[in-house]
């Protein structure tokens, strides 16, 4: 049975919010565990609640306090180092996205101009150009002169593994 999507906003019912967040607080703490265990790192979680007057507080209060201290010595530059806020987070995600979007188009495009050359070479050259603008035929002609140089390379290096095996059967 899969879990379905939590729809995040405020919870209205005061009973199933108070339910909510004894089980998440639950669940913090038991991740927060895991990851100092599994990564070797330190943390802490502190968690203020209206309805109860102690924090919650992991590993121990002076676990907290240690971590927290140990933060505060840091250098400022060194304590924001990875800080991300919500501005800087999607910053980072929009540039990836963009720089996706670029290399994708990229590919697209070569893929376009392959497709002209091929089609060039079944319809050919002259009808295929009829339809290109300028700057596409300029494309397919550096496309099929690229194709060009890697074939002569390839024609190299064969004729010269040829010539070298021919060279070593002599008596």
């Amino acid at each position: 049975m899969t879990r379905r999507k939590v729809q995040l906003s405020f919870i209205a019912n005061n009973s199933a919010r108070k339910s909510t967040l004894k089980k998440r607080k639950l669940g913090l703490v038991k991740k927060m565990h895991e990851i100092t265990t599994l990564c070797g790192v330190e943390g802490c979680v502190i968690i203020n609640d209206d309805n109860d007057p102690q924090p919650t507080v992991w590993p121990s209060e002076a676990g907290a306090r240690r971590t927290i201290e140990r933060f505060r010595s840091l250098l400022i530059d060194d304590q924001n180092k990875r800080m991300v806020n919500q501005e800087s987070f999607t910053k980072q995600r929009l540039e990836k996205i963009e720089e996706k979007l670029k290399k994708q188009r990229r590919e697209n495009r070569e893929k376009e101009v392959t497709q002209k050359m091929y089609q060039s070479m079944c319809d050919g050259p002259l009808v295929v150009a009829s339809t290109l603008n300028a700057n596409e035929c300029e494309e397919v002609i550096n496309m099929l002169s690229r194709h060009i140089m890697e074939m002569n390379i390839a024609m190299e290096t064969l004729r010269g593994e040829a010539s070298s095996s021919n060279s070593n059967s002599l008596p």
